[in-house]
Parts: C-alpha cells; structure tokens; sequence
C-alpha cells in the first residue's frame, strides 16, 4: 500500500530538510516543518531554515511564519500542522512532515497533554532570578513544588527544571497534575504513514555539522544576529534558545574571539545531536531507522517510483 503521508526526522545536520525537496521533486507533495526554531521568522541562517530560493515552486508550510512576539508551543504546532496535513490530503497531495522536534513528532504519533501557556512576566521573572541565583535554587525549590517531576530531573535539566517552574507560578498548579488531567492532544489520524528516521554516521554526522556551522558564518550570520539584536527582544522568548546565538553574541560583545565562538557553537549543536539521537531511538511508533545513502531508494519504492 502506498503510504499516505511521510515523516522525516533525525538529528540535526543529518540531511533531513534537502531529502525532503528531493522527495517533493517526485512526489505532488506539501513539505510541512517540524522544527521549533524555524517557525520564526528571525534567524533564518542560524536555524538553517530554507530560503526563499529554495522554496520556490514547491508547497512548504510553517516556515517562518511567527514573528515576535508571538511562540509556537506543542499545541500551536499540532493544530497548524493537522490543517496542513489535512489541507494537503484533501488536494490529492502527500503531506511531507520534517524537522528534529522531537516533541513535535511524538504529538503527531501519541497523546500528549495540553499545558497552558506560561505569562511573559512569569518567564522573565525565572529568568532574572535564575541569573543570579543558578539553577539550583531552582532544583531545590522542585523538590517540594513537585516532588513527582523532582524525581525525573537531576540538576543537568536546566530547561525542564525551568519549565516546571515556570508551569507552577503561572498556572497555580505543578505539571505533573497538568500531564495528569489535562486535556490529551489527538493522536494522528492517518494510519498509513511511512516514518523515516535519518540514520547518519556518528563521524559523518559531526562532520556535517561542523562544516555546516563554518559555513553559517560564510553566509552572513554575524551580520544576521546583529540586526537581530536591534529588535531587542526578550530574553525569554523561544527564539534565543538557537544555537550559536549566545556564543556569537559574546563574540560580538568582545568576551569571545570568533574561532572560540565557532567552536562552543559547534559543540553545542554536537551534544544537540546526540539528545536527537537517543530521543529518536527510544520514543517513535515504529520508525524505518535507514541509513542516509539507503533512504531515497526506500521511500521511492515505496511509492513505486523508479
């Protein structure tokens, strides 16, 4: 049976978005974007969103499509992305869903509880006081919030430890009774989806992604950031959470020379992919693990393409 809708996902720099045009080249397909940080409309060198250029003559949906102050979360995206996906179907056309999001992906194949959006002046307030204080505070303070989740964490999960926090004083209540009694996300509808897990060479991988940093820098990100940070946009929203951005701002705030900014860069996107790497292994419903130089031959068999 020919698949009626394609995921893509892998870590980052492992090929993911080029196999997607590649397979939109054969296939009347819509390419629908499964990455947090390409939502946005800023950064685009840094997120290595696909251009304009790239783009064209092909049907490509949430790229760059929120501007400040606006954030995507999990239930932002589920609902943009079910449109689309069913907005592709009903045009006779393949929904092709790709990014490393990994939450993202799960949303699609799995019931996921909805949990409000967190006040802006909440967030800047946990910002301000992790600053100074460190995320230790913070780590004890969980212990007796939400004792539940304290247990899942160890002090290395900065960001969940933040989240959970933030949940707590802007909801009034921790998040495990939100995962406990929220509303579930709908699982995905479609049934016969082909699930392509890029699986690159680890040596390969990093590679890739150090090129691919060098080559940012080539292509005007310096430049890109410093327009950026014109906006003055709060420190709290998604966006800053790019990789690179806070090395890069150092460099140009003279705390770091460019190579040292390029290489923390770089090893930041590596330990970036090896999260990827385990989530994808221990989280999808029956994904197809191919190997990169392998896949285009899979999923054009699939559809009975030569």
């Amino acid at each position: 049976m020919i698949p009626k809708a394609i995921i893509i996902a892998g870590p980052t720099a492992s090929g993911k978005t080029d196999l997607a045009f590649k397979i939109a080249k054969k296939i009347n397909s819509t390419i629908i974007n499964a990455d947090s940080m390409q939502v946005y409309n800023d950064l685009s060198i840094l997120t290595n969103r696909p251009d304009s250029q790239k783009m064209k003559g092909y049907d490509c949906k949430l790229f760059g499509i929120l501007s400040y102050p606006d954030t995507g979360s999990l239930g932002w995206w589920l609902s943009s992305a079910t449109q689309e996906i069913n907005k592709s179907i009903s045009n006779s056309k393949i929904p092709i869903i790709v990014g490393g999001t990994g939450l993202y992906i799960s949303g699609l194949e799995r019931e996921i509880s909805f949990i409000p959006s967190i006040n802006e002046k909440v967030k800047r307030k946990i910002h301000l006081i992790h600053k100074s204080k460190g995320i230790k505070f913070f780590y004890e303070k969980l212990k007796s919030i939400d004792p539940k989740t304290f247990q899942n964490l160890t002090p290395n999960d900065t960001q969940r430890i933040l989240r959970a926090i933030e949940v707590k004083l802007s909801t009034g209540k921790n998040i495990t009774y939100w995962k406990e009694n929220s509303k579930k996300t709908k699982k995905f509808l479609i049934k016969d989806y082909l699930f392509i897990i890029l699986n690159k060479n680890r040596a390969q991988l990093y590679e890739e992604i150090d090129k691919r940093f060098s080559k940012m820098i080539d292509m005007g990100v310096i430049d890109e950031i410093k327009n950026f940070l014109k906006k003055e946009i709060s420190d709290t929203h998604p966006i800053n959470k790019s990789i690179g951005l806070r090395h890069l701002k150092n460099f140009l705030n003279k705390k770091l020379s460019l190579k040292e900014a390029i290489k923390f860069s770089q090893k930041d996107t590596r330990n970036y992919a090896k999260r990827q790497i385990t989530w994808f292994k221990n989280q999808p419903i029956n994904p197809n693990y191919i190997k990169f130089e392998d896949v285009e031959k899979f999923i054009f068999e699939k559809f009975m393409i030569s």
